[in-house]
């Protein structure tokens, strides 16, 4: 058997067990209780601080970055049983008041795959943005894409330790690269992508066949869709109902059946939709229930998984966000967490940024002091 069907397979036959030591570990009962809120230690009781959960592993293993109570940003990996190792890039400065989401410095995990390897980026005390991968058994590694200016950002890891991301040139111009297991790192341009400031290819999600999907910018400004498969081939796509505005296609997973999956944004009104289908083929664009139709209203796709299930945040027409879970026949479950922020306007909510293979979600929400918290949610 191919050695991503055995861990497929070893992986299924832990499907329970990993779902039970998910939430015994919050302290909870599997059987009383599907979704938990967590906060690594340490965390920062600050506004707009605390623990942010960025992706999940087939296992329940879970990523992202922790704010301390003097404003340093650190990464951690969470195990299925609830414990927590933090740590953070040689070389990394904590930048003090912001977090990961808003690039704001310090160590900034993105993505973990099955096998506990964890990339992500990190800021020097120069504000020079690098690339880092860690293994499952701490050993740190930072990378810069070649041309890039202290600029690389690694979005996504598979299963074979291949990375993939972007970079930005002195010019401001965005390019794709991939790295593999060994270090080689190839950098790869969208044909059609602009060359200034701002534009460029921005490559978003690695599957296990090394094809990876992502959102290139062109030289209108416009926002469009690719994919590029293993051997380099790339195919470009609009999401249906993408508007012609300066955002179009906003971004672009793939999984390992190649299904592609993002947002769209449609319209006068920039309304978003979230999409799904096959790049070279028919492409659907959906709304989930409670999403709102104003501008930057709307379904947001952050996550899918093997099965073409979506998750994100749908933000309703009182601009406030809910987690969503759309599945590939088209149902959806939307929740929030107990003492979720509340309030018209803010944008502020809960969100899912990481879906396992198994349907188990990772993400983060606001409570009502505007408090970050990490979140799993076991279907």
């Amino acid at each position: 058997m191919h050695t991503r069907g055995i861990l497929r397979q070893n992986a299924a036959l832990a499907t329970m067990a990993a779902a039970i030591a998910l939430l015994n570990g919050a302290g909870t009962s599997a059987r009383a209780q599907k979704l938990v809120s967590f906060d690594a230690p340490n965390a920062s009781t600050a506004p707009y601080a605390g623990t942010e959960a960025f992706a999940i592993n087939i296992w329940g293993a879970i990523t992202g970055d922790v704010q301390d109570p003097n404003g340093g940003v650190h990464g951690y990996v969470r195990s299925p049983a609830g414990t927590y190792v933090e740590f953070d890039v040689p070389g990394a400065a904590p930048s003090p008041g912001a977090n990961c989401l808003y690039y704001a410095g310090g160590t900034c995990p993105q993505a973990i795959n099955d096998l506990g390897v964890v990339a992500g980026f990190d800021a020097d005390s120069d504000f020079n943005f690098h690339g880092f991968v860690r293994t499952a058994e701490g050993n740190i590694t930072t990378f810069d894409a070649p041309g890039g200016v202290g600029s690389t950002f690694p979005s996504s890891v598979n299963v074979w330790g291949t990375i993939t991301g972007y970079s930005y040139d002195g010019n401001g111009t965005a390019h794709g690269f991939v790295r593999k297991a060994d270090g080689t790192i190839t950098t790869f341009d969208d044909p059609d992508a602009g060359t200034g400031p701002g534009l460029g290819t921005y490559a978003g999600n690695v599957n296990d066949e090394g094809a990876i999907a992502g959102v290139f910018t062109d030289s209108t400004g416009i926002n469009h869709g690719f994919v590029r498969g293993p051997q380099g081939k790339i195919t470009n796509f609009d999401a249906p109902g993408a508007t012609t505005s300066a955002i179009g296609t906003g971004n672009a997973l793939i999984n390992d059946l190649g299904t592609v999956a993002g947002s769209v944004f449609q319209g006068s009104d920039d309304v978003i939709a979230g999409f799904e289908g096959v790049a070279a083929g028919k492409m659907t664009a959906f709304e989930t229930p409670q999403a709102g139709t104003g501008s930057f209203e709307g379904t947001n796709v952050n996550a899918m998984n093997i099965e073409g299930t979506t998750a994100g945040y749908v933000t309703d027409s009182n601009e406030e966000n809910h987690t969503f879970v759309r599945y590939a026949n088209g149902k959806s479950v939307i929740f929030d967490l107990p003492g979720q922020m509340a309030v018209p306007g803010s944008f502020f909510g809960s969100g899912a940024y990481g879906i396992s293979d198994l349907g188990v979600v990772a993400g983060r929400w606001h409570d009502a002091n505007t408090l970050l918290h990490g979140f799993v949610w076991v279907p």
